[in-house]
């Protein structure tokens, strides 16, 4: 029979297993420029352009279990664009280095059909639109970080830094840019995030 320090030890063992594991089969975006569009009628137009990190090809180039230029790192990074491509919105995607991936993403479309829109996807919301029928307003808004989330990137030596710009002639009930500036009769809302610690972008308007 296992004596209790050795099952605490296990344990330990597990979680650090489970928190690891958490973070594969993901992607991070790194540096990026995003702008969205959004009419008062719920019409809108996304646009990213950056560099996303694939963890797992990270961690491997990190613990030296992979060397760029072979023939390994080519299955690997091959299958990463082919997963990217599953997305109709992706318009291209090249690999760069250390992991990360160019991604040129683009999605229009009307909120007030689909209720939702997500980039890059369901299970990797790194920002999101969405649309509650019953108090007709529109959210956007970015990916929140956990602090122990936060922890386990700076740990491995990933950092974050974007732009994000919405434009809208909507009225917005409430906001956290950090710069708001007009350009004929649109408005302006931005956003420069410098860390995984920074606010992630909000804004909520109203179609009322």
């Amino acid at each position: 029979m296992l004596k209790s320090k050795n099952l605490m030890q296990i344990y330990k063992i597990g979680i650090l297993f489970l928190a690891i594991l958490s973070l594969s089969s993901c992607y991070l975006p790194v540096s990026f420029d995003t702008e969205i569009e959004i009419s008062k009628h719920g019409l809108y137009n996304i646009s990213f352009d950056g560099y996303i990190v694939d963890l797992n090809i990270y961690r491997g180039l990190s613990d030296k279990k992979l060397k760029e230029d072979t023939d390994e790192m080519k299955v690997k990074t091959d299958a990463t664009i082919a997963d990217f491509r599953r997305d109709k919105s992706i318009k291209s995607v090249l690999y760069y280095k250390q992991g990360a991936f160019k991604v040129k993403w683009v999605k229009s479309g009307d909120i007030i059909k689909t209720s939702q829109v997500i980039f890059l996807r369901r299970n990797e919301n790194i920002f999101s639109i969405t649309h509650d029928k019953k108090k007709e307003i529109i959210t956007l808004k970015g990916k929140y970080f956990k602090n122990k989330d936060i922890e386990r990137f700076e740990r491995i030596g990933l950092t974050f830094r974007g732009v994000v710009r919405i434009k809208t002639k909507a009225k917005v009930i409430t906001h956290n840019a950090q710069k708001v500036w007009n350009e004929g009769s649109s408005k302006f809302y931005g956003w420069r995030l410098r860390s995984m610690h920074d606010k992630p972008p909000l804004l909520i308007m109203s179609l009322g």
